[in-house]
């Protein structure tokens, strides 16, 4: 208003041709001053929103890295590519541990081989026809002696056949980690489920809806664990625990994984017919009997399941 003002104290007393004149160069630094304000305002909202911008993109980026690093990690309670069971004569529980970080090498479990307790490892993929028989056959003598405490069980949900991370055995070793990562104690009552669901895995498989309705009935009601499942949440840790088993067994007479069932008592493979009961209870029976001190009970033949 003031700079009006002045230009129309200028205009007074003025003849008419320069007055018109001034009007127009006054119009003219009107029209200049209100286009640089303009700009400038374009600028600063340019400058706003690219800065907001950035930082959306940050946040999503830190999102996205975030989400990929939770989907590389291994699950809770299975630090040594497995989970281990131990019974106290009445139950049989998890040994809980953390959760393996994002490029985190596993740490294989201690092995006591003079303790009196067998020690029992398992590597199975449950498409697999022979595993399956294994267990049929000796899966309850091995989980009698766990829950009455002369036997530990170390289970490694494996996907030897897997290409793309999505086929039968590769989807229950996710299963499996998903609920060891949740609801560890419940492992052993959804291995036996997939046992006994094995003719359907091996030949079109399970989609998420069955393993879901699977390990419910097993008696794991977490919707957490459900959640995991249908997104595979540990899809690549079972790639990875899978590559690492076929590069290196740890605490075992054997080098590599090669086929499963791998069966490994007090370290020393199993190498009889899986359907063979008698054979692999002579078996357990001579290993215990060899690392084992004369004064320290061994466990019985046949326990009560």
């Amino acid at each position: 208003m003031a700079r009006v003002n002045i230009y129309e104290e200028q205009l007074r007393g003025l003849p008419k041709k320069e007055r018109k004149a001034l009007s127009r160069e006054f119009a003219r630094i009107q029209r200049e001053d209100q286009q640089r304000r303009k700009k400038r305002t374009t600028i600063i909202l340019r400058t706003s929103l690219i800065t907001v911008g950035v930082a959306l993109l940050a946040v999503g980026t830190l999102v996205t890295v975030n989400t990929v690093r939770a989907g590389l990690a291994g699950p809770a309670n299975m630090a040594s590519d497995g989970i281990v069971m131990v019974g106290d004569g009445t139950n049989v529980t998890a040994t809980k541990s953390g959760a393996l970080a994002v490029g985190q090498e596993p740490t294989p479990s201690v092995l006591d081989t003079t303790n009196g307790i067998l020690t029992v490892v398992e590597y199975i993929d449950y498409s697999n026809a022979d595993a399956a028989t294994f267990e049929t056959t000796n899966g309850a003598a091995i989980q009698g002696w766990v829950k009455q405490g002369y036997a530990t069980l170390e289970i490694h949900p494996v996907a030897l056949a897997s290409t793309d991370g999505n086929d039968p055995g590769a989807r229950a070793a996710n299963a499996i980690a998903c609920v060891a990562n949740t609801s560890p104690d419940s492992v052993l009552a959804v291995h036996n489920a997939l046992i006994a669901d094995h003719a359907t895995i091996a030949s079109a498989g399970l989609s998420d809806a069955d393993l879901v309705n699977l390990v419910t009935t097993a008696g794991v009601t977490d919707a957490a664990v459900s959640t995991c499942i249908t997104s595979d949440g540990f899809a690549n840790w079972v790639g990875d625990s899978t590559a690492r088993a076929k590069s290196s067994v740890p605490n075992s007479s054997t080098t590599t994984l090669t086929s499963t069932p791998l069966v490994l008592v007090d370290g020393a493979a199993y190498t009889g017919a899986v359907g063979d009961q008698t054979a692999f209870q002579t078996f357990v029976t001579d290993t215990f009997t060899k690392n084992t001190p004369a004064s320290t009970a061994t466990p019985t033949r046949t326990p009560t399941p």
